[in-house]
């Protein structure tokens, strides 16, 4: 009798099957409805902050300035505004809950001379029309492997537009749109505490599988994110130094991997791949990068414990076309301690933070990592960086600017600062020799690998 019941159960169990199925399909069909109504189409809160000081996004920022002529250097569309108000050392307890504590060290560090600058905030990102649509896709498709270090079924979208941890959320920001064919010559370095500056130049091109529009499955990606080479002009030290890298999509799995170029002997050398999916020193860093915080974060996630800890209202840098404007000179914007403050916009925007905590089985210069991504672009606009003593000893600023053109928001440049030593790292900025090129017709997959490495540096 008991051997019948549980027959009748399976039996029952398997009636319900088609049923079960369904259910959880509609489900994933009212996720993804809610894209693009009660959620933007890439997953952010459409709705104003209740003082209204963040206004409701209504589509973002598409159309170009009058005057803009497309690959010369950005028009910006907010030039005419001025700040609203000042952060400084003499009201920061005002706003101490709306900034990072990277923004606070900087203000306690130089409280004589650091500020920010706080305009109108403009909710001016967009993305193209197949990167909505792809989104929609991946809310049914996408899903983490390999306890959150590696995914699957997402590609040319968002992959978690409703996130449910840091994992999710941190997969959305390494794989956010930044054109899927990059080029730009840009310029960085550091600024020692005594106003010597070390200056880096390079020329980057990237070629983004998941991003590519023409995508039409995950097997279309071969596993990776993009592929990326680099040539070095400067400093003196690394000129004609290059790198060929290819971003996995799971570097659990299979770390990411590439080959650099060395002048001195003249040859091609494959990377240790574990180093440069974690704390392989970056060639430029002079000693304050590392390879995993390129771009605030691009490593593998498996040495770390990740929390969401939520949504938060801060001030972060954006729309920050003053910066780079074609007016500035690399010396008026690069200043010591700090970039100048009179050049850069902020903005009240909403954040999700999240927290990184070294597991104890590893070994990190950063123990614990505080993120701050912004919920409209995707993209890291902060991040506090701790010792194993839990203080905080370096801190990163992300700039996010809309190439209105395409229309996208990049991470423009980003900063590190030495919190201990008043020194910083900049990197990324395309001041001195305009905007990237989002859509290079040139960049294409046989310019990537150890032999077209060897092909470049040969020219």
């Amino acid at each position: 009798m008991l051997l019948e019941i549980r027959l009748l159960d399976i039996k029952k169990l398997a009636a319900l099957l088609p049923l079960l199925v369904f259910l959880a399909g509609s489900v994933a069909s009212a996720n993804s409805e809610i894209l693009g109504t009660e959620l933007t189409p890439v997953g952010a809160d459409p709705k104003p902050s209740t003082d209204g000081q963040i206004p409701a996004w209504t589509g973002g920022l598409t159309t170009p300035p009058d005057g803009y002529v497309k690959g010369e250097p950005h028009i910006d569309p907010y030039v005419g505004e001025k700040p609203l108000l000042k952060i400084s050392a003499q009201n920061v307890d005002q706003f101490r809950g709306s900034l990072t504590n990277t923004q606070l060290a900087l203000i306690s560090k130089f409280s004589d001379s650091y500020f920010l600058n706080v305009y109108k905030t403009h909710r001016s990102c967009a993305a193209p029309e197949f990167v909505y649509e792809a989104t929609k896709r991946n809310v049914e498709t996408a899903t983490m492997v390999d306890d959150g270090n590696g995914f699957i079924g997402a590609y040319a979208g968002v992959p978690f537009p409703i996130p449910k941890s840091a994992k999710e959320i941190m997969w959305n920001y390494q794989t956010y749109y930044y054109g899927y064919r990059f080029s730009a010559k840009t310029t960085g370095g550091v600024m020692y505490d005594d106003g010597t500056f070390t200056r880096s130049q390079r020329n980057d091109i990237r070629y983004s599988l998941y991003n590519n529009p023409q995508a039409s499955s995950t097997e279309d990606l071969d596993g990776a994110i993009f592929r990326w080479m680099s040539i070095y002009a400067a400093p003196a030290r690394i000129n004609g130094q290059a790198f060929t890298m290819t971003n996995t999509i799971n570097q659990l799995k299979k770390p990411r991997y590439g080959s650099m170029y060395r002048p001195d002997t003249r040859r091609v050398m494959r990377f240790i791949p574990s180093a440069t999916s974690y704390d392989a020193p970056s060639f430029e860093g002079q000693g304050m990068r590392y390879f995993d915080d390129k771009f605030l974060f691009n490593g593998s996630m498996d040495r770390y414990d990740w929390e969401l800890i939520g949504k938060k209202e801060i001030y972060i840098p954006y729309n920050v076309y003053k910066a780079v404007d074609k007016s500035v000179e690399l010396e008026e914007l690069v200043t010591p301690g700090f970039l100048n403050p009179e050049l850069i916009r902020h903005e009240l925007h909403r954040v999700w933070v999240i927290e990184a905590k070294l597991k104890a089985e590893f070994n990190h210069v950063f123990h614990r990592r505080t993120f701050y991504i912004d919920e409209d672009s995707w993209i890291a606009v902060g991040a506090d960086l701790y010792d194993k003593n839990d203080d905080l000893i370096q801190g990163q600023l992300g700039f996010i600017k809309n190439y209105y053109e395409i229309p996208t928001c990049t991470l423009e440049f980003d900063v590190m600062h030495d919190l201990v030593n008043g020194r910083y790292n900049i990197d990324n900025l395309k001041l001195e020799f305009g905007p990237a090129n989002l859509d290079d017709a040139n960049v294409k997959l046989n310019r990537f690998g150890p032999a077209a490495l060897k092909r470049a540096v040969g020219r």
